[in-house]
């Protein structure tokens, strides 16, 4: 049975996912079924990643100017491809397009103040890329003006950031890569972003290139006899986010031959945590990394000053906190789809003794 009569046997927009298809492309990633039924159809559904027994979009990708003739699923949009004009709210995904060599076909952008790739803030300076404001309230007359084919948005739970777009005859694209639990499975969703811009060859070797770097980093971190603990990030607005056993950076920790003291956390992403809950788990973990996004950096004597119980950290104390500027380097970028990139990083700060080279991201507070 083809993937496409195992689709047409869900009809509703709101249906379970069926992960039962063996023609499935993705080797990594959970939330995403992609097949080719031969050279003129990609069909891509999206699971919930919420609600992992229901579907949250499906798509079928059409070469431009073939037409369609397969019967599809009901609430399935089908999108004709290459993309040559789009609205793509995030300067993450931007980043990749751009890699891809699709950058021209990226008409807008929101958020655009958090993009850090120079090559996506020259274009914006330039005018080639406009700012559709706010990723929360983005400028809808703004972007109808710019006639999109599409809009890729990232969503949320219990949020419908695409009904705006209801009438307007543009397709939306959940871009849900975020909520994938492993560094190669949200790094596989490229394969899908490739084929929305007439770049599947290209983002498949890419992909594969980033697969095969990592499972080598991985296995040579696997050897390590001591596991050095790390605790991540610090308190915003009164609580503390740290990766859990279902995150992308709890599984960066661990593949880096490192321990994360929230292993035994299974919330999906992050665990929000009190400081108190945080300092009692985490006091003595042996080296402390902060992302942070402030233009005027950041010192170890700014985080005493921030909240007196950072002084508490074992990291601190000894002098094992490194920071990464993300208003300045692409660690944010580099971790969606490169985290072959951000692994290395890790095994370099956690296991210096297998690789010395120079730091790309994080640099040791003082």
């Amino acid at each position: 049975m083809t993937t496409l009569s195992l689709l047409l046997g869900c009809r509703g927009g709101n249906v379970p996912h069926s992960d039962d298809a063996g023609q499935n492309m993705m080797r990594h990633a959970r939330n995403i079924l992609m097949t080719e039924e031969g050279d003129s159809l990609t069909l891509v559904t999206l699971r919930n990643p919420w609600d992992t027994t229901r579907t949250m979009a499906r798509y079928a990708l059409v070469p431009r100017g073939h037409r369609q003739s397969a019967q599809l699923p009901a609430g399935t949009v089908t999108i004709e491809v290459p993309l040559d004009r789009s609205i793509v709210y995030s300067g993450v995904h931007v980043s990749l397009i751009d890699e891809f060599g699709a950058m021209d076909a990226v008409t807008g952008i929101c958020d655009a103040e958090y993009v850090s790739d120079k090559r996506v803030r020259q274009a914006i300076a330039d005018g080639k890329i406009t700012d559709c404001g706010n990723n929360s309230m983005p400028v809808l007359e703004r972007i109808i003006s710019l006639r999109p084919q599409a809009v890729l948005l990232s969503p949320y739970e219990k949020s419908d950031g695409g009904s705006m777009y209801a009438s307007t005859g543009i397709a939306v694209v959940e871009t849900a890569d975020y909520m994938e639990q492993t560094p190669l499975g949200r790094a596989e969703w490229m394969r899908f972003y490739g084929r929305l811009y007439g770049k599947g060859h290209e983002s498949d070797s890419i992909f594969n290139s980033v697969e095969k770097n990592y499972l080598a980093m991985k296995e040579k971190a696997a050897s390590s006899v001591s596991r050095p603990t790390v605790l991540f990030d610090r308190i915003y607005s009164g609580t503390w986010d740290v990766p859990t056993s279902r995150s992308v950076t709890g599984h960066l920790i661990e593949d880096a031959g490192g321990t994360n003291p929230f292993s035994d956390r299974n919330d999906g992403g992050a665990a929000h945590l009190t400081p108190e809950e945080v300092l009692y788990t985490a006091q003595n973990a042996d080296l402390w990394l902060i992302r942070h996004f402030e233009a005027s950096g950041l010192t170890l004597d700014q985080l005493r000053k921030d909240n007196p119980i950072y002084g508490k950290f074992k990291a601190l104390r000894k002098g094992n906190v490194f920071f990464a500027n993300t208003l300045e380097c692409p660690l944010f970028e580099d971790g969606s789809f490169h985290p072959d990139r951000t692994l290395r990083e890790m095994i370099r700060l956690i296991h210096p003794e297998k690789d010395s080279s120079p730091l790309q991201y994080y640099t040791k507070a003082n």
